[in-house]
Order: structure tokens, then C-alpha cells, then sequence
């Protein structure tokens, strides 16, 4: 309705978990995270594009870290 929003699904509440941008229980915590962390013009576009990188390189099922450069990184301990 032309305001800026950040939805989360239960993948981008997987993914923000998994890459540290959250510790959230539920969505709806992980929702205010990634609020706080990311500037409101940018939430209709971030929420895209976390959606599209995580369908590609980030799966629920069958997840590989070494082929998600995110998790990937994390894994070997540097921080983005």
C-alpha cells in the first residue's frame, strides 16, 4: 500500500538466523531485527532479494554451507 514493509516467511526467518542478523524465536522477532538493522527505504527490496539469494544459494532442504557464500564465511568464523 505503498509503505515501506519487511515481511517475514519462515525462510527469511531461517536464513536471518543462520547468518547472524538475528536470534529471533519468531518472526515476527525477527521481523523487528532486520527492521533495526537495515535502513526502512531499503526493506521492500531486502526482503526481495534475501528471498531470491537464499532460494539460490541457501535452501531449507538439502542445505549446504559451502555453497552459500553467507553461511559459507560464518562457518569459518569471519564475520561479515
Amino acid at each position: 500500500f505503498g509503505e515501506p514493509a519487511f515481511p517475514v516467511d519462515t525462510h527469511i526467518h531461517r536464513c536471518a538466523k543462520r547468518w547472524g542478523l538475528s536470534s529471533g524465536k519468531s518472526v515476527e522477532k525477527t521481523e523487528e531485527d532486520l527492521k533495526r538493522l537495515f535502513p526502512r527505504s531499503s526493506w521492500n527490496r531486502l526482503h526481495l532479494q534475501m528471498i531470491y539469494f537464499a532460494r539460490e544459494y541457501c535452501p531449507a532442504r538439502n542445505h549446504d554451507a559451502e555453497k552459500c557464500p553467507i553461511c559459507r564465511v560464518e562457518r569459518d568464523g569471519c564475520l561479515l
